[in-house]
């Protein structure tokens, strides 16, 4: 598991029973945990003050309301305490999140899953601006791949520190 020395034993076991309850393999879940530490820093408390967006997958507030909480809530919640509702966002995408980009297009953009990594998911408006920082090659348009470079460079991370 990457990041081992950053997750608890308890961490540990309630990723690997998230795993187990999708049938994922051990890749999958590295997937998941640098898509966490991505957009976190592994971190429940962490909130993006731009778009309100909270916890370890950065849940928008209309979603943590669509699972029946708040942002605020949210925030409230343990790491454990917030797997239940990462389970509950993969829940329609677990069994198409075969690579890291669709692990974590789950999470930005979940319509982009199996779309080829030279597709442009922002390309104008509020949506590119919000998400311009992803624009690696400033061309006004930003590609999957280009969205999960920086998921790639957290997985890579990840893997010095597997157990």
């Amino acid at each position: 598991m990457i990041y081992a020395s950053r997750l608890t034993t308890a961490e540990k076991d309630a990723l690997k029973q998230l795993q187990a309850d999708f049938s994922w393999n051990d890749d999958q879940l590295n997937y998941l945990i640098a898509c966490m530490c991505f957009e976190s820093n592994l971190n429940p408390k962490a909130k993006n003050k731009t778009s309100g967006a909270v916890g370890l997958i950065q849940f928008m507030p209309a979603i943590c309301k669509a699972y029946g909480t708040t942002a605020d809530e949210m925030l409230k919640r343990s790491f454990i305490g917030q797997l239940p509702y990462v389970k509950k966002h993969f829940m329609p995408y677990y069994k198409r999140t075969k690579t890291l980009s669709d692990m974590y297009m789950a999470i930005l953009m979940p319509k982009y899953i199996g779309y080829a990594e030279d597709y442009v998911i922002f390309s104008e408006g509020a949506k590119y601006e919000q998400n311009k920082a992803l624009d690696r090659n400033k061309d006004h348009r930003v590609t999957k791949a280009e969205a999960c470079y920086y998921v790639f460079k957290r997985y890579d991370e990840g893997l010095k520190d597997a157990d």
